[in-house]
């Protein structure tokens, strides 16, 4: 029969008091108890573990070369206890995030902002990954969370809306649209644009509003990322239809003007079934809350 836990702390308690009172006194147990657990141990062990001399009690040889291999299991014991008590405290503990950039730059960007200094030990991985890569990266334990637009709805994740984001126009400064306080679809009628393909959240919902406005969409320059999309505006390549919170990291040096008639992508947190950890829970009940403000 194997030790227990229980056994090799009695075992090294009576190791450091030299004593069955001494050791009992530390473990806060009766000395019949703590007599009885040795007694086990030393029958499970099949050998002598201490003798009995002038009142003290000396360890065997044997248990002399145990010492080592009970103080090993005794620093791994208590390596578990202060990597839970961090989990528990979150002051430590691995999380992995999967998200498309623009979500990575603003929202999860600004939640670890906030959080990092506090929990100096946690280590978070940040995965940027289109739309359905994302569902794709937590559904299969790559990553314990993930953020993505209008994603498809799979039994092996749970998505839950968070938040909106409006469809915007970019355009650079100068340009004659630039100075409306909103531009429609019926405005950019044949114009060539800097848009994303229909297959993507942000191309449909494109495409949905130029079909109601009874104008055509003309892609000019197709991108599947919204920095892409601000960069060519930024080197006069045209204008471009993006989601408003992309923008709040990208656009500061451009004009940014809501699209009519009004769209809207939606922002999806992507979870496994099961409980999340404590670390990923709170991590995303602070995105979540973070969204209410700066996804509209």
């Amino acid at each position: 029969m194997s030790l227990t836990l229980r056994h090799i702390e009695v075992i090294r308690a009576v190791l450091q008091e030299g004593s069955v009172t001494g050791a009992a006194r530390l473990l806060a147990v009766s000395q019949p108890a703590l007599s009885r657990t040795l007694k086990n141990a030393e029958t499970r062990l099949g050998m002598l573990l201490f003798e009995r001399r002038s009142g003290r009690m000396a360890p065997t040889p044997e248990a002399l070369t145990l010492q080592r291999d009970i103080e090993r299991v005794y620093r791994e014991v208590e390596a578990v206890e202060r990597t839970s008590g961090d989990l528990r405290n979150l002051r430590g503990g691995r999380l992995s995030v999967a998200c498309n950039p623009s979500v990575a730059s603003t929202l999860v960007a600004t939640v670890l902002g906030q959080t990092t200094e506090a929990a100096p030990d946690v280590r978070v991985s940040v995965q940027t990954a289109l739309n359905y890569e994302v569902v794709e990266l937590v559904r299969t334990r790559s990553a314990d969370i993930g953020y993505a637009w209008d994603v498809p709805r799979q039994p092996e994740v749970v998505a839950t809306e968070i938040g909106r984001s409006r469809l915007v126009c970019l355009l650079p400064h100068g340009h004659a649209l630039a100075a409306r306080k909103s531009v429609s679809a019926r405005d950019l009628h044949g114009v060539p644009l800097i848009s994303f393909s229909s297959t993507l959240p942000i191309g449909f919902e494109t495409e949905s509003a130029f079909a109601e406005a009874g104008a055509t969409r003309r892609i000019g320059i197709e991108v599947g990322q919204t920095f892409v999309a601000a960069a060519m505006v930024r080197a006069g390549a045209g204008i471009a239809i993006v989601d408003q919170l992309s923008v709040r990291a990208l656009a500061d040096d451009l004009v940014v003007r809501p699209l009519l008639p009004r769209r809207v992508v939606r922002l999806y947190a992507i979870t496994r079934p099961e409980r999340p950890s404590l670390l990923a829970k709170q991590f995303g009940d602070r995105l979540a809350r973070l969204a209410v403000d700066m996804v509209r």
